[in-house]
């Protein structure tokens, strides 16, 4: 009996000493440097691994010590990937809570362009974002509504053509209105106007295909008169199948000779965004004005998405030369003249 006795003092003596290690390696602060260090965990990584790379950084002092206490919490799913800021000072305790918190750093942002912007609305969100001020862009890519050739004080947009090839056949004289793809971007924190200008070349580059470019070829066009047209169907047509018959409208308008009197052209040019452009409005005299200059005007008059740049290579064939937006988002097309008269007194005027 005291034989027992003993064996159990002894083992209660061992498991208190184990216990205040534990205890001690757990909950009392490391030796190691109290800095900040980036700690990268990996979708998919294992605990074992996160270990190695702790012991690695200096940042624990035993991996058996982590590992253990991660199993005694049960927390291996609740490590979280992502960047993290720890410290060797750091107790294990602390580390742990630290990489389970979800207060993860990271070094990347998303940033939404939306179909239809145009360099104003990119420049200003930009701007709002905090990334640069909306002249940074400007200076880069180009001013909205433009002619380099009449603005002699104004520098040229960066020449780009020779990394991406669908760029090579935009005038020199014009913004890249059109070409900064509409998307959701991953940049980093601190990327610059021009990177993140790249990025928006390369995924336009990404969703012309060569199809698109074969079509294209075959009808006689060029993408950027595809592009200019695609950017005005983008602002008048909502889904789809009335992007195609929208193009289809000035198609058959241009086939004449008709001015295409696109009211989002005439916004482009004021800068307003209103439904109805007034006769003031109308009356202004540039060449990006739809009313006052026939045929397409010298660019795009914002950034299409890839349904309005597709229904511009593939429009609807039909007669319609007129169409209107109804206050209830119904589009009406007309042949004639006097079917739009007869449509607007039915649908828009009182």
């Amino acid at each position: 009996m005291k034989k027992i006795l003993g064996i159990l003092l002894i083992l209660l003596i061992i498991g208190a000493v184990i216990f205040g290690w534990l205890f001690k390696m757990v909950f009392i602060s490391q030796n190691g440097d109290s800095e900040l260090k980036t700690f990268v965990i990996e979708q998919g990584q294992g605990v074992n691994q996160i270990s190695i790379n702790l012991k690695e950084q200096d940042l624990i002092d035993n991996n058996f010590v982590f590992e253990t206490y991660v199993w005694l919490r049960k927390s291996e799913e609740k490590i979280i990937a992502g960047e993290h800021k720890l410290s060797g000072h750091m107790s294990v305790h602390q580390l742990l809570n630290n990489l389970m918190s979800g207060n993860t750093i990271t070094n990347e942002r998303n940033i939404t362009i939306i179909e239809g912007w145009n360099l104003r609305d990119i420049g200003f969100y930009l701007e709002n974002q905090g990334i640069a001020q909306a002249e940074e862009l400007w200076e880069l890519v180009g001013f909205p509504a433009v002619n380099y050739n009449l603005q002699t004080d104004l520098t040229k947009p960066q020449d780009f053509s020779a990394e991406f090839i669908l760029l090579k056949n935009k005038p020199d004289n014009i913004s890249y209105e059109g070409y900064l793809f509409p998307d959701t971007y991953r940049v980093f924190q601190d990327a610059s106007v021009e990177e993140i200008v790249l990025k928006m070349f390369a995924n336009f580059e990404n969703k012309i295909t060569q199809d698109m470019l074969n079509e294209i070829n075959q009808q006689g066009k060029t993408l950027f008169d595809v592009i200019t047209l695609a950017s005005i169907v983008e602002k008048e047509g909502d889904t789809f199948e009335n992007k195609k018959k929208v193009a289809g409208v000035y198609y058959n308008r241009l086939e004449i000779g008709m001015a295409l009197q696109a009211d989002p052209t005439v916004n482009y040019v004021t800068g307003k965004s209103t439904d109805r452009p007034s006769l003031n409005d109308i009356e202004t005299d540039n060449f990006y004005n739809t009313y006052q200059y026939p045929g397409l005007p010298p660019g795009p008059i914002c950034n299409p998405g890839l349904d309005s740049i597709k229904a511009v290579i593939y429009p609807d064939v039909h007669d319609h030369f007129f169409f209107i937006n109804t206050p209830d988002g119904e589009m009406i097309f007309a042949n004639t003249f006097e079917q739009h008269i007869q449509n607007r007194q039915r649908y828009l005027e009182d």
